[in-house]
């Protein structure tokens, strides 16, 4: 059976992105493990595997949500990190009826990327945001980097060379 991160739900508010992915195609680093400065340059490595320079990379992520009609923003601490060119918002609608909103922008940088995670990994409150391109997904989050990618031995690779950082708490392609 193919696995292709098109058939990530990537909004789904009951499962993030890493429950939705089989074992063989993922793997998780805990954000705790970056917050000390000597570890930036392995976090930073660790992006611009995943990302070479020149990546078309999307970012995407679930900005705010209404209660009735008033809208409520999450907080992403991007300007000044991100260029924000290409923002495009779409909302919609989960099970209970609750309406989000999610944004994506375009041409984010592999450099982008590694800001973003490290502000986070530091402290930063942020929403959860996705970096995607056509055959791998970065989830970043207060506690979790989660990959999903869709070459196994790529990410076979990624995980050698990153193997001390690798959560093995639930099944990933490190414990498979």
């Amino acid at each position: 059976m193919s696995f292709s991160v098109k058939q990530l739900d990537l909004f789904n508010t009951d499962s993030t992105i890493y429950f939705q992915t089989p074992a063989s195609h993922r793997l998780r680093l805990l954000t705790s493990d970056f917050e000390n400065n000597l570890n930036l340059p392995t976090l930073r490595e660790f992006v611009h595997s995943i990302f070479p320079v020149h990546s078309q990379i999307t970012m995407t992520g679930i900005i705010g949500y209404y209660i009735g009609s008033t809208r409520i923003w999450d907080k992403q601490h991007l300007k000044g990190v991100v260029k924000l060119s290409n923002w495009k918002e779409t909302y919609m609608v989960d099970e209970e009826g609750t309406q989000y909103m999610a944004m994506t922008v375009k041409d984010i940088t592999s450099q982008d990327v590694f800001a973003l995670c490290k502000q986070t990994a530091q402290g930063w409150r942020c929403s959860n945001l996705m970096f995607c391109t056509e055959d791998r997904i970065l989830y970043i989050s207060a506690d979790v980097f989660d990959l999903v990618m869709t070459d196994q031995k790529e990410l076979g690779g990624i995980c050698t060379k990153f193997s001390s950082w690798v959560d093995t708490y639930h099944p990933n392609i490190k414990t498979v």
